[in-house]
């Protein structure tokens, strides 16, 4: 007879939007998602979908102070054998709201300040003694946090930059409050693209859906403006 048991149907969606509503607002929203269907094994059973939307601000007549605000919805519920929405197959499982507003205002031509806040309301999925993370236990515990980020980036040569960055993770439901540093040189090549290295002291990053907290240590960074 034959074999089903490896049977997996997938259906993947996957849309974005850019409309300039006004020369100084643009709108920009994102849509991602994946199912998966283990026919004969629920365990492979996957379900995926981030969606986002959010409005840019950047005056034509003055560029000198620049905003975003921007909503999240994650829908991350993977397979026992599948990656979560950070690429880790034991990673959590997770249904998340996060909102944020991210500005930056440029002092002079050799420094930028800007400033950070966002905040996760959700729920991750746990072990059934509610403390571990568990794939398939069914069993969902609220999981919110705040993040806040202050920076300054400096123009300190003609093709170098430098970036410092103080953070702060605060998690009502776990109780925990972490402190965290980032510090980055970038390199600009071109008119539209800078590469960075840098260094994460705190163990957290600026994603509220990445709930794993190992982010620390050297990153490379590439970023692109057109």
């Amino acid at each position: 007879s034959e074999d089903q048991s490896q049977d997996l149907s997938a259906y993947l969606v996957s849309a974005n939007l850019s409309w300039l509503t006004d020369p100084d607002w643009r709108l920009i929203a994102e849509f991602d998602a994946a199912f998966t269907d283990g026919k004969n094994d629920d365990l492979r059973d996957g379900d995926y979908v981030q969606a986002s939307v959010g409005f840019a601000y950047r005056p034509v007549d003055n560029d000198r102070f620049n905003a975003l605000f921007k909503y999240t919805y994650l829908y991350d519920l993977p397979g026992n054998d599948q990656v979560n929405a950070q690429g880790e197959t034991d990673g959590p499982r997770q249904r998340s709201h996060v909102l944020s507003a991210d500005g930056i205002w440029q002092a002079n031509k050799y420094l930028s300040l800007g400033a950070k806040y966002g905040f996760r309301i959700g729920e991750v999925e746990v072990s059934p003694d509610g403390v571990t993370p568990a794939r398939g236990s069914g069993v969902f515990e609220p999981s919110s946090a705040h993040l806040g980020i202050v920076r300054a980036d400096l123009h300190v040569a003609r093709n170098w930059d430098a970036l410092v960055e103080g953070r702060v993770l605060w998690s009502p439901t776990a109780e925990t409050v972490d402190w965290g540093a980032l510090a980055a040189v970038y390199r600009h090549i071109g008119d539209n693209f800078k590469v960075g290295v840098g260094y994460n002291f705190g163990r957290f990053s600026d994603d509220l859906t990445d709930l794993t907290l190992d982010d620390d240590g050297f990153f490379l960074n590439v970023v692109g403006k057109f």
